[in-house]
């Protein structure tokens, strides 16, 4: 796809910006709107200089869940299965595939799906006045794309139950920090000021460095004990010190060994605070 019509997809520098955008029905998910996120999230990954995605959300809020007119299709059980593997499970795999560091910039509400979204993505950062929660247990559901599993890995089991249990959708970004679950949250007035700031310093890093973190810490989870994920992590570390430009910086501390002697002396006094 070139154009989309309920998402919008930006580049500038370093930086993807990909933007929910239906904002009249407050960014709900509908089935156009899913198959776009799974496109732009494969799209991306073929982005060479793009080492940050921000995803965002249009007008009042970040993503109030699933559209209701997607429920009626789900009456008919392959469509149903459909709606959670597919389209479900094809996000959350595109976002982790898409080898980014992908970012949920989160205001106003997010709830059900919207949820399920930001869970997906790798730093969340919430305006202060945000709202979360998992809506589906008041109809006798449970979240489908992910979100019961997740959360459960995202934060202390006891206060992802309360979460999943409750049905709320008021939890504020300060709540939703304290029991364990975004990267952080900011006060309205600066959270611009602060999410730039740090959508800029990760955006500022080597993308391949970016790139073989956000692999390794996902695999290592998947790894059967801690000395095969450290095995997995020699290997990425390895790699990336034979990439041809970090092999340039190499060569510099051969020839000039001096050079090695006084990097470390600044580390040292960066730890030191001297």
């Amino acid at each position: 796809m070139s154009e989309y019509s309920t998402i919008r997809y930006e580049i500038s520098g370093t930086v993807c910006t990909i933007t929910l955008n239906r904002p009249e029905k407050f960014n709900a998910i509908n089935r156009e709107m899913a198959g776009e996120l799974l496109d732009v999230f494969t799209r991306v990954r073929n982005e060479d200089e793009v080492a940050v995605v921000v995803l965002s959300g249009e007008g009042k809020g970040f993503c109030a869940g699933g559209d209701l007119t997607v429920f009626p299709s789900l009456v008919e059980h392959t469509e149903s299965l459909n709606w959670l593997a597919h389209q479900g499970y094809g996000i959350s795999k595109a976002i982790e595939l898409c080898e980014k560091v992908v970012i949920a910039k989160v205001h106003g509400h997010c709830l059900a799906g919207g949820f399920e979204l930001a869970l997906m993505c790798d730093l969340v950062y919430a305006k202060e006045s945000a709202k979360f929660g998992f809506t589906e247990i008041n109809m006798g559901l449970l979240p489908g794309w992910g979100g019961t599993v997740r959360i459960a890995r995202a934060m202390p089991i006891l206060r992802a139950r309360e979460l999943i249990y409750s049905g709320r959708k008021n939890y504020l970004a300060r709540e939703i920090y304290e029991m364990g679950f975004l990267t952080a949250w900011f006060k309205d007035e600066e959270f611009e000021k602060r999410f730039d700031e740090v959508v800029s310093n990760i955006a500022s890093k080597k993308t391949i460095a970016l790139r073989m973190g956000k692999e390794v810490m996902g695999r290592s989870l998947e790894c059967g004990s801690l000395d095969a994920a450290m095995a997995l992590e020699r290997n990425a570390i390895q790699w990336l010190v034979y990439a041809p430009d970090i092999q340039v910086l190499m060569d510099g501390f051969r020839q000039a060994p001096e050079a090695l002697t006084e990097t470390q002396k600044v580390s040292n006094q960066a730890a030191d605070g001297s």
